[in-house]
């Protein structure tokens, strides 16, 4: 089987450069194959022979982890044993085959695991570290007999090919949400009139902040205060669209939707006690009804101004 897979990778799927076999690392453990894809990452092949699948991916990750530190150097180095050439001509194989530049080699790693059969724990413990953003992926042998020949056929079960592109996609916008949902918060300060001078302070260094999003979100405030009143979310982006901010509508929206996501940021409860905008069940839900509540309406004025004049005497 390892020979089957070395001398025909394509068989898992795609194009792959076997550098070496067998390989023993210096901590004595030994991988069945290493290659390389076409973007230039590692990929660590582990194969199981009987039908368990079990403990592959606690051995996969052992490998790949020492993997990662491998030099380019070790690299060629290991493939010019595989060759048994110099690493001058492994370098050479290398760059050909790869579509990424060198300095890219061993940035990424990869994990295939190969079986007859997958445990439903490997399977699950698969997913998880896929949820985590593992590359990792299982492919299944099938055998089978006929007449007198034996055939040995191959079924990625992890991702499933006609659902790679959803999955990985998935995975990416899982990993965004809850990067999000980690910095949401609805959460506000509580100063006091008497303390209003210390939230109008909070309030400078915020717009103050360098950052390209700071002239948008300050263009923002300005028409949320302009008038007493609730500003829609289509208003606000007319409005937006009207001072300049974004090339077309439809970017000025996207603007938008990051000063929403900046007004939830658990970094700005100041921001939350002079600004109200209605809000759906989740943080990617989109915002609403925004408002200056009216007993920091002059606060944030005041903020503004301030804002403004000293930009305006750094100019001079």
């Amino acid at each position: 089987m390892e020979e089957w897979i070395e001398k025909t990778p394509e068989i898992l799927g795609e194009e792959l450069l076997i550098i070496n076999k067998e390989l023993i690392l210096p901590s004595g453990i030994r991988l069945d194959l290493l290659a390389i894809d076409k973007k230039a990452n590692l990929v660590i092949i582990e194969l199981k022979r009987d039908d368990s699948g079990r403990n592959l991916e606690w051995q996969s990750i052992k490998y790949v982890s020492y993997c990662s530190n491998f030099l380019v150097e070790n690299i060629f180095k290991y493939y010019a044993e595989y060759l048994e050439s110099d690493e001058d001509d492994a370098q050479y194989r290398i760059e050909e085959f790869i579509d990424e530049e060198m300095d890219k080699l061993n940035e990424n790693q990869r994990i295939i695991l190969v079986s007859k059969e997958f445990h439903s724990d490997v399977v699950s413990a698969v997913l998880w570290l896929r949820d985590y953003k593992i590359d990792i992926e299982c492919v299944r042998l099938i055998p089978y007999l006929d007449q007198d020949e034996l055939f040995i056929t191959t079924d990625m079960i992890i991702p499933l090919p006609e659902a790679k592109d959803y999955i990985e996609k998935k995975e990416i916008k899982q990993k965004e949400s809850k990067s999000h949902e980690s910095s949401y918060s609805l959460e506000k300060t509580d100063y006091g009139p008497e303390e209003f001078d210390k939230l109008e302070k909070r309030v400078i260094k915020t717009l103050k902040r360098k950052s390209d999003q700071t002239p948008r979100f300050i263009t923002f405030l300005e028409i949320i205060s302009s008038e007493n009143k609730v500003f829609k979310r289509d208003e606000v982006k007319s409005r937006l669209y009207k001072e300049g901010i974004g090339s077309n509508i439809g970017q000025t929206g996207r603007y938008l939707s990051n000063i929403s996501q900046f007004l939830t940021k658990k970094s700005n409860p100041h921001i939350r006690q002079i600004i109200n905008f209605n809000v759906g069940s989740s943080a990617g839900e989109t915002k609403d009804d925004y408002f200056v509540i009216e007993d920091y309406r002059d606060l944030l004025k005041n903020a503004l101004q301030k804002v403004k004049n000293n930009d305006e005497n750094q100019d001079l």
